[in-house]
Parts: structure tokens; sequence; C-alpha cells
């Protein structure tokens, strides 16, 4: 399975950790094996909540 995490500007520390580190323990608990991911933006460089 494979999957994105898309980030984008004024995202906050949580709003990506809560969910990754959710989502990456399929792998890493071997739930699912072929599980794999990508970090994804509409541009090179995002900047978040916390200027």
């Amino acid at each position: 399975m494979r999957t994105a995490f898309i980030v984008f500007d004024n995202m906050t520390f949580l709003d990506f950790i809560g969910f990754y580190d959710a989502v990456t323990r399929l792998k890493t608990m071997k739930f699912m094996e072929d599980f794999s991911w990508n970090v994804c933006a509409r541009g090179a460089t995002q900047r978040t909540s916390h200027r």
C-alpha cells in the first residue's frame, strides 16, 4: 500500500505527526509490510503555524 502525506502552509506539527505516527506503525508493527509513503507539498518550502 502506498500513501502520501500532504503538507501545506500553516500546518501545525500535530496535524502532521498525529497522522504520521499512527499510520507508519502499520509497517513497523508488521500489519502491512509493503506500506510506503511520500511527503508531498505544492511548493519547495512550506511554513508552519509556528513562525
